[in-house]
């Protein structure tokens, strides 16, 4: 019983983090002034990461990225690698709302091979749930290249915070340097005070010689 009772936390987890898994629709996207059947997922990271990562995914797979319209196009593409038909794939990555710039909205339009996705009827659902597998199939990547920017990005900030550390340093150096350069003429001016003394009292004692001849 005490042991199942420890093993309750990790299950809820898993299952927090299965709750967390982005999950595709089905939905429409505007097409050269036409609504067509999409399927759709949302994904916590900037439209331009995510655009990137499909890229980056897509290229990796062999194809070739095309842009019409805005969306990213890939001509000939197999929806996986087991499937034996080809597809030219329609996407679009769209910001979800004006206060959600890092959640974007990834739309698929699943096409078949050089079809005219424009005269797609706006009802024509097919392919979608392969769409949405494969939207799905994205996730890792899109998540690995997230990542990498981020680390990327890390490694900015550390070195802009390391130039402005070895500026500080510089900065002290230059500092130091100066009140070196302070201490040494505050020492000569000491010296010079010393001297100078001397001579004031060395010029009033000829000047009290003087007074004494008075008759």
């Amino acid at each position: 019983m005490r042991k199942s009772l420890l093993l309750a936390p990790l299950f809820m987890t898993f299952a927090v983090g299965a709750m967390a898994q982005p999950v595709p629709s089905e939905g429409s996207v505007e097409y050269q002034k036409g609504d067509k059947r999409a399927a759709i997922i949302e994904l916590p990271y900037k439209p331009a990461v995510v655009e990137d990562a499909i890229k980056e995914h897509m290229a990796k797979m062999g194809y070739r990225e095309d842009k019409t319209k805005g969306f990213q196009v890939y001509k000939g593409a197999r929806l996986s690698p087991s499937d034996p038909e080809l597809a030219d794939l329609y996407f679009k990555v769209d910001r979800k709302g004006r206060q959600d710039k890092d959640i974007s909205v990834v739309y698929l339009i699943v096409g078949h091979p050089n079809e005219n996705v424009a005269l797609k009827a706006g009802d024509d659902v097919s392919k979608i749930e392969d769409g949405k597998s494969f939207l799905t199939s994205l996730i890792p990547s899109v998540e690995s290249h997230s990542l990498e920017v981020s680390i990327s990005e890390q490694d900015e900030t550390i070195k802009k915070a390391e130039k402005k550390l070895r500026n500080l340093q510089d900065d002290q150096k230059d500092y130091e340097k100066k009140m070196r350069s302070l201490e040494d003429k505050l020492a000569e001016n000491k010296r010079d005070q010393e001297s100078q003394n001397a001579e004031v009292s060395k010029q009033r004692a000829v000047r009290d010689a003087m007074i004494s001849r008075r008759k």
